[in-house]
């Protein structure tokens, strides 16, 4: 089997498309590139993932499901696909509720990223590659964990930033 390297878009600050590029490039440029987060319901809980020790960016944080946006693909897409691949869950009802710039030096990692809420249906399953552990939280669980001094991205804080603004809107 061939393992064909992913190709993304590059954008700008307004996610205008600028071309593409191979992941690769984009990682060792530290282009901006774009991203799709998911705040996955399961009974009424928040789907928290621990990123693999393995990965080469943020490895042991936890975070909730995102996926990269690959080139043409919509965000949504990715989201829909980013719950199936890292869960095996599949992602009913998507809703975006947000959209923002990351932008982590420390990674040289910079991206839109689009923040999507579902319901999550199915038996969970792990993807080994991707995610070391997975959790359902309440938000007040989620907040406590942030503020515990655990490795968490900037992508979970963020998310549960617009998540609340989210739940507050919807009351």
């Amino acid at each position: 089997m061939i393992d064909l390297e992913e190709i993304l878009d590059i954008v700008d600050e307004n996610d205008n498309v600028l071309g593409q590029k191979l992941r690769s490039e984009v990682e060792a440029k530290g282009l901006r590139y774009r991203a799709a987060e998911i705040i996955v319901l399961v009974d009424g809980k928040i789907l928290i993932e621990k990123r693999a020790a393995t990965k080469a960016k943020r490895p042991s944080h936890y975070s909730v499901v995102g996926e990269t946006v690959k080139a043409v693909e919509s965000y949504g897409h990715a989201a829909v696909r980013g719950v199936k691949e890292e869960t095996n869950l599949a992602a009913m009802n998507p809703e975006q509720i947000g959209k923002t710039i990351i932008n982590d030096k420390k990674e040289k990692d910079f991206y839109i990223m689009q923040v999507f809420v579902c319901e999550g249906k199915g038996k969970i399953k792990m993807q080994k590659e991707e995610v070391d552990e997975i959790k359902l939280l309440s938000l007040q669980e989620i907040e406590k964990l942030m503020n515990s001094g655990a490795k968490v991205t900037q992508a979970l804080v963020e998310c549960m930033k617009l998540y609340k603004q989210y739940k507050g809107a919807a009351k």
